[in-house]
């Protein structure tokens, strides 16, 4: 009777054990992976507005990508299984999150981008680029290669231009720094990449309260009435007409064709410089 008994409880705890093991195997078959993010990476840091802003996400062991944005001007748009467009309807600065997930585990990072608007900002930044502040990276991000690059006759100095752009920018050597920035017009002459006299373009966007460079639209009433009579008056070394107002407080150059230096009305601006 033992025996009996004996056995029939090896047979009921074999294949119990069976059912046992074989649940573990099964467990341990359908575990998730750890989830390695390898890297998170975007095509460019500064953009302007109208630009977007490529994401690539790589990593292993996930099953979804989330990627999200608290600012409510970022739009994000999926473009590939790994990668994803960022743009911007205003001028901010925006933290995107990505997080990768599995049933069991997530991962996550986050990248700042920053978006630009055209034209002069608080007397302060021009197309995105903060004077006295920012430094050649960013400039050579946000406008690319300048035509023209030249020594000042101290070497201290460099000189970026952008005539197609209407620009022109001195940069600190030793810094990288950028010391000022001229916004010009087609009054002014400059040397391209091949040695060829051309004129510069019309800077085309605003250089604040609407204004505009070399515009009718634009005189320097409008500027003294709103910033006030200037701290020199003076006279350019190569024409005889060409004047200039410098507000030293704003840091602010203003330059325009008149008779004499205290002619301005009227007059438009052909040259603003921020310093």
């Amino acid at each position: 009777m033992i025996k009996k008994l004996s056995n029939k409880i090896y047979f009921t705890f074999l294949p119990l054990c069976l059912v046992i093991l074989l649940s573990i195997s099964c467990s341990s078959d359908n575990k998730d992976p750890t989830i390695l993010f390898t890297s998170l990476k975007a095509n460019k840091e500064f953009v302007f507005t109208e630009d977007p802003i490529v994401l690539s996400i790589d990593g292993t062991g996930y099953t979804t990508i989330s990627v999200t944005s608290t600012n409510p001007a970022i739009s994000i748009t999926k473009a590939t299984s790994t990668s994803y467009e960022i743009k911007s309807t205003v001028a901010t600065t925006a933290y995107i999150y990505v997080e990768l997930t599995n049933n069991a585990n997530k991962e996550f990072k986050y990248i700042t981008l920053n978006f630009y608007e055209h034209g002069v900002k608080d007397y302060t930044t021009v197309e995105g680029i903060k004077v006295n502040y920012d430094g050649s990276a960013k400039v050579l991000a946000l406008l690319g290669e300048p035509d023209k690059k030249l020594d000042s006759s101290t070497g201290t100095l460099e000189y970026w231009n952008y005539g197609s752009k209407g620009l022109n920018l001195t940069i600190i050597k030793s810094s990288s720094v950028v010391e000022s920035i001229s916004i010009l017009s087609s009054n002014f002459i400059y040397t391209n990449s091949s040695n060829v006299q051309t004129n510069y373009t019309n800077y085309p966007y605003e250089i604040g309260n609407s204004w505009k460079i070399n515009n009718s639209s634009t005189t320097m009433d409008m500027i003294v009435s709103k910033l006030g009579l200037p701290t020199i008056k003076g006279t350019s070394t190569t024409s005889l007409t060409l004047r200039y107002y410098q507000y030293s407080t704003q840091k602010l150059i203003f330059r325009f064709y008149s008779d004499s230096e205290d002619n301005y009305t009227g007059k438009k601006i052909i040259n603003f410089v921020v310093y």
